[in-house]
């Protein structure tokens, strides 16, 4: 039993609990996954078990000196084949006699005129959206994973409609798209179709974030864990 990482998962734990217990309403499946994490590696640090010291191996007997090679008497000189006599040169090639003309070159056509084309006029570009704030940047900031039970909660999600509960649902809506439960649906369909996750981005950034002011104090944290789970759909 490792009791010193026993005690640090067990702290963990005191402090996922105490940190969930403050705001029961709002617990994700994200808060689940992270506390099933730390159970999981107390379990594993009070099953450890001190490693058994193994035996020393016995000396192995010394091989037997192997008597040297006989020599044998050195292979009698073979004679060197006599060299082949060199092939003859090869006939130098006759070039042909340049072809003659037989009539004489014709007055050549005059070459057609050829008519100015009109120039192309350039299309016109796409008009340019200002640039989000920094605190709509701020919801897509990314930190790699350090401990196991952070790389749990980031594994990989194939369907995010069915990765979130009917709870998480009904938060999600009210707190993220106004308690329009058809926008968040579209959104969810959006997401699913796209193949990655600066495509993601833009559109968050462009339908959601602004327009329901995800920026707020009372919405950036539900924003962010929203963010990080769609982020899953994409790993």
């Amino acid at each position: 039993m490792d009791l010193h990482k026993a005690k640090i998962f067990l702290d963990k734990i005191n402090r996922e609990y105490a940190r969930m217990s403050k705001d029961p309403e709002n617990i994700m499946r994200i808060d689940v996954d992270i506390m099933l994490a730390y159970v999981r590696d107390l379990y594993e640090a009070l099953l450890a078990e001190p490693a058994t010291p193994v035996a020393p191996t016995q000396r192995e007997a010394p091989a037997r000196a192997t008597p040297p090679p006989m020599r044998s008497a050195p292979p009698e000189p073979v004679p060197a084949p006599e060299a082949a006599p060199p092939p003859p040169p090869p006939a130098a090639s006759v070039a042909p006699p340049a072809p003659t003309l037989s009539e004489a070159v014709k007055n050549a056509d005059p070459l057609p005129q050829i008519k100015p084309q009109p120039t192309a006029t350039p299309p016109t570009p796409p008009p340019s959206f200002p640039a989000p704030p920094p605190e709509a940047e701020a919801l897509f900031e990314y930190k790699q994973a350090v401990e196991l039970s952070e790389k749990l909660s980031e594994l990989p999600i194939a369907d995010l409609r069915k990765a979130i509960g009917l709870n998480d649902r009904l938060l999600l809506t009210r707190e993220l798209f106004g308690e329009d439960s058809e926008a968040f649906d579209k959104t969810i369909s959006a997401l699913n179709s796209f193949a990655s996750m600066e495509q993601a981005k833009a559109f968050l950034l462009e339908h959601c974030v602004m327009r329901y002011r995800w920026t707020d104090k009372k919405r950036i944290e539900t924003a962010k864990k929203f963010i990080k789970l769609v982020r899953r759909r994409y790993a």
